[in-house]
């Protein structure tokens, strides 16, 4: 199972055209948005059924522009211990217990843009989608979860790294689940420059040349389970991203923050 879905994962990803553009760019950011989300149990290691499902998503975009994305995309958990999909992000552990765990993880880091995206961009040369792989250390207690990784650019596009910090609690009322978290995203200055700078080449009077330094982003979010069933659930998921200054300050860059959400239907597989 966990062969299939990521040899798909990477099909997506090598596939081209402005619509696989905007999925793999979904893809990554519903990823983002479940944060560290492993099915109810904020992080823990323990095995879990396959689960799947489909929903609609949409998500601001922050350059001048550029439209408000909307597509389907799909839900995917599956956790047996030793591996592990949480949306779109794999990963294989290295130790672990009840309340903890250390693995290796990657994901599709699908930020990339062609000129024709947005009036801004033209004119730029195209950035490329890419994966970043890396460390991902959680925990969990009575007073919540947090959960600390470390990424860095594996294709030798923005060779760029970041390093993610949530803090969040799982809260279980009912059929209802909710899991509020907080999160610091620091981005170096190699992954900002790569897809908000702008090169000499690529300046024009309306569009300076532009080195977009480190910095960090920060992020709420609230992710919704209803148990429709003993096997359907209704999730929902919420985020606000507040995004650093050396990224707003960029002439290609109109918002201050970024808005994402999507409503999915999930089966669990058992």
């Amino acid at each position: 199972m966990v062969e299939v879905v990521c040899g798909r994962i990477a099909s997506v990803c090598n596939e081209t055209g402005p619509k696989m553009r905007q999925m793999r760019r979904i893809l990554l950011l519903t990823l983002l948005l479940s944060g560290s989300v492993v099915a109810d149990e904020g992080g823990d290691s323990s095995a879990e059924p396959i689960t799947l499902g489909v929903g609609p998503y949409f998500q601001s975009q922050p350059y001048k522009g550029a439209d408000v994305v909307m597509v389907p995309t799909p839900v995917v958990f599956f956790d047996n211990r030793l591996f592990y999909v949480r949306w779109t992000r794999i990963g294989m552990y290295l130790a672990g217990g009840d309340d903890w765990g250390l693995s290796i993880t990657a994901q599709p880091r699908p930020f990339g843009y062609r000129p024709a995206d947005s009036d801004v961009l033209v004119g730029m040369q195209a950035r490329e989608d890419s994966w970043e792989a890396g460390f991902a250390l959680v925990g969990h207690n009575e007073l919540g979860f947090a959960e600390l990784t470390l990424f860095s650019d594996v294709m030798n596009h923005s060779n760029g790294t970041l390093g993610r910090l949530e803090l969040g609690k799982v809260v279980k009322t009912g059929r209802w689940t909710l899991v509020p978290s907080f999160m610091a995203i620091h981005f170096d200055r190699a992954f900002n420059d790569y897809y908000y700078g702008v090169t000499k080449d690529e300046a024009t009077v309306t569009r300076p040349a532009y080195h977009a330094g480190q910095g960090f982003n920060f992020a709420l979010q609230t992710f919704v389970n209803y148990k429709l069933s003993s096997d359907w659930n209704l999730q929902a998921n919420l985020r606000l991203d507040y995004l650093n200054e050396t990224i707003s300050k960029s002439p290609m860059v109109d918002s201050d923050w970024m808005v994402s959400g999507m409503l999915a239907l999930a089966y669990s597989l058992r």
